[in-house]
């Protein structure tokens, strides 16, 4: 049992309560169980920038604040520039290391991650072929199926077909990064073939797998197989990032605790999460979450964090952040990943800008800067020089150049053409057309798609920050290289550089407009919330946005809001002030606003929910008694009381179990809430069954 001293006791008068969990005072009981230390250290690692705090829990006070570039060929050099601008005296007396990232994020919106396949045992091709892709499944033929011999009840007629299982498994997945497995009706059997098709594939391969059961409790099998298949697909983004974190800890011989940010704003420990990497999912946006909710100190807020690749948008009603009701959807990808209701769409400092024809856009997805590719190369510049003397309108980007981010561990995945590519990356970056000429083929016919998509090349190219640089609003890299290729592009939509440049702020900031009234209006109005914005709505809020800017005295459109918009991220307050006036409201940008993701990583706790299902068991006398589908075992009682009392004793057990799996020690708080299942038949109510939740919550121990 964990003591808690007089001071904690004395900030106990000022305590919110959210599902029976007090977290103010979780938060401020971190620092009990640090041994003899009160400092901790928070590290959230992006797409772009990699950023640290050093916290004192005693005193709630942040002691330092660093950044640093993101170095995707080795993780470490970051974390170790960032880790080396704290104050060196605080670092060796932390007690903790608590981590957030986006790089998670990131590869969903991106759609990158590592090769992995799914098990779907049970499924119906035709079913998956219709339905999965709402889901993020891909095609019923890139997933290895087969027939189980199981009911809805959970019963099983027969055993599954284990020799066809091992010689169909035989040759698909030995050269992947991960597995899932799932069956189709496993929350009804306690997972019985999941587990035994777990035993086999791991007696044959030697990579991560992890099955359905372990990772949600949700009955829908689509949803449950994207988490699944989703999760092994990030086995190997979390490994390197844990990879990196320790090899930063050891060289700066810091031995303190890890522990990493849940999609919930809670923490779980470093082996949970390396087996788990799915609860990272939105990782990063809940610590900027709960970081600019703590510095903010606002009721009622619109968190919007800008960062190099991602926007993430999240609410703040009476001063908890909201939460999804069933499951994270990011991407293509629909998950039952709990967590805060956090909006999050490609845009970002790193966004890459194109054209076509006369018009201009954002991509979804990042690039290196020109401006960071410039000063880190001067081949950049005198190409782009070159570029700007030889004006040629062009459809391909020819300002753009590719770098290589990662060395080929596995050569024999790659083609001779890959290859051939990164090994000429290796004397440093090439535009398209000396790449394309190194490959032996002209641009027409370059393709280098997957080299993209796993993250072993990357291309530099104009974005937002190029600009904020020409503008002057940023001044760290080669502001040359960003107005070389900022000249191209004018020089092919036939306008001035300083057009291109207010035509790119004009759409950092439409998009933001656009996706902050969409999720308010999903929050309002339970019909967007279930459906969400379709085009036709999009194309009035467009229509609003230009409407506020010009003032339409035909028809006013305009959307207001009372909430605050919260800005946090480096790039943000350039563009927020002026899409709050056209909202109605004020804004805040409050300090530290720049590494509020580093901060909420630090003062997080640890949060884990178990529900246990209820059913009733009607016949022609009506019903005859209730089944309970506890923790590990199916019981059955005559009376619903029996039943409801075994139901929380059962999720009681479920949601203390996952918690101590998370890292959590000490004293557990725990609540239950029980929601009731009812539908309608011949004017009366009839009892569908109960669902029991437990949710239980404690500090962090060591």
């Amino acid at each position: 049992m964990v003591q808690i001293d007089e001071k904690v006791k004395a900030a106990m008068g000022d305590m919110r309560c959210f599902n029976g969990v007090n977290w103010t005072f979780m938060r401020m009981a971190v620092y009990i169980l640090f041994m003899d230390s009160r400092i901790g250290i928070g590290i959230d690692t992006g797409g772009t920038y990699t950023d640290a705090v050093i916290y004192d829990f005693n005193e709630e006070r942040i002691l330092g604040t660093a950044k640093a570039l993101t170095t995707r060929q080795d993780l470490a050099i970051g974390i170790l520039e960032a880790l080396d601008k704290l104050p060196p005296d605080r670092v060796k007396e932390a007690g903790l290391i608590s981590l957030s990232t986006t790089l998670a994020t990131n590869a969903c919106v991106e759609d990158k991650g590592g090769r992995a396949k799914l098990i779907f045992l049970g499924g119906d091709k035709d079913v998956i072929g219709e339905f999965g892709s709402q889901y993020g499944l891909p095609p019923s033929d890139e997933i290895y199926i087969q027939e189980s011999f199981t009911h809805f009840s959970g019963k099983i007629d027969r055993e599954l077909d284990w020799e066809l299982f091992e010689k169909g498994i035989e040759k698909e997945f030995g050269h992947l990064d991960g597995a899932g497995i799932i069956e189709i009706f496993a929350m009804k059997n306690n997972a019985a073939v999941e587990k035994k098709a777990m035993e086999v594939f791991k007696r044959k391969f030697d990579i991560p797998v992890v099955c359905g059961y372990e990772l949600f409790s949700e009955l829908n099998c689509l949803q449950r197989g994207s988490s699944t298949l989703l999760n092994a697909r990030l086995f190997p983004v979390i490994k390197e990032f844990l990879l990196a974190i320790k090899k930063a800890m050891g060289e700066r011989s810091i031995t303190a605790p890890i522990v990493i940010m849940r999609s919930d704003g809670s923490l779980m420990s470093e082996e949970f999460a390396s087996v788990r990497p799915v609860e990272t999912l939105l990782c990063g946006p809940a610590a900027s979450v709960a970081g600019g909710t703590w510095l903010a100190n606002e009721a009622n807020s619109v968190i919007v964090d800008m960062g190099g690749t991602t926007t993430d948008i999240a609410l703040v009603k009476d001063g908890m952040p909201v939460r999804v009701t069933d499951g994270v959807s990011i991407g293509k990808w629909r998950t039952f990943v709990h967590g805060f209701y956090i909006k999050t769409f490609g845009l970002g400092g790193d966004t890459a800008i194109h054209y076509k024809y006369d018009n201009l856009f954002l991509e979804d997805y990042r690039v290196v800067p020109l401006c960071v590719a410039g000063r880190k190369d001067p081949r950049v510049i005198e190409n782009l020089k070159k570029l700007v003397e030889n004006y040629t309108a062009h459809s391909f980007y020819l300002h753009e150049h590719f770098i290589l981010s990662n060395t080929i561990k596995d050569p024999a995945r790659y083609t001779e053409a890959e290859l051939r590519f990164c090994e000429a990356l290796k004397n440093g970056p090439l535009s398209i057309r000396e790449a394309a000429a190194a490959c032996g083929t002209d641009i027409y016919n370059f393709k280098m798609d997957r080299l993209l998509k796993e993250g072993v090349v990357q291309i530099c190219g104009l974005t937002p920050t190029d600009i904020m640089h020409i503008n002057n609003d940023f001044s760290s890299y080669s502001r040359e290289a960003s107005l070389l290729g900022a000249e191209y592009m004018a020089y092919n939509l036939g306008i001035s550089t300083q057009e291109l440049c207010d035509r790119v702020y004009d759409e950092v900031k439409r998009r933001l407009y656009v996706n902050i009234v969409k999720m308010l209006l999903e929050n309002q109005d339970k019909h967007y919330m279930k459906k969400g914005v379709d085009g036709e709505a999009e194309y009035f809020i467009l229509q609003s946005y230009e409407a506020a800017k010009k003032g339409n005295k035909l028809l006013g459109l305009d959307f207001k809001t009372d909430f605050t918009l919260v800005g946090i991220g480096a790039p943000v307050h350039i563009f927020l002030n002026d899409v709050a006036k056209l909202l109605g409201t004020k804004v805040l940008i409050p300090e530290h606003f720049e590494v509020a993701n580093a901060l909420g990583a630090v003062v997080g706790n640890i949060y884990a929910s178990y529900s246990v299902e209820i059913r009733p068991n009607y016949t022609n006398a009506g019903i005859t008694g209730y089944i309970v589908f506890g923790y590990n075992r199916k019981i059955s009682y005559k009376t619903l009381r029996e039943a409801e009392d075994f139901a929380v004793q059962e999720a009681k057990a479920g949601a203390m179990d996952e918690a101590v799996r998370r890292g959590a020690k000490g004293e557990i708080a725990v609540s239950c809430d029980f929601h009731k299942n009812e539908g309608s038949a011949r004017g009366g109510a009839v009892h569908l069954g109960t669902t029991v939740t437990a949710h239980a919550a404690c500090s962090l121990g060591f």
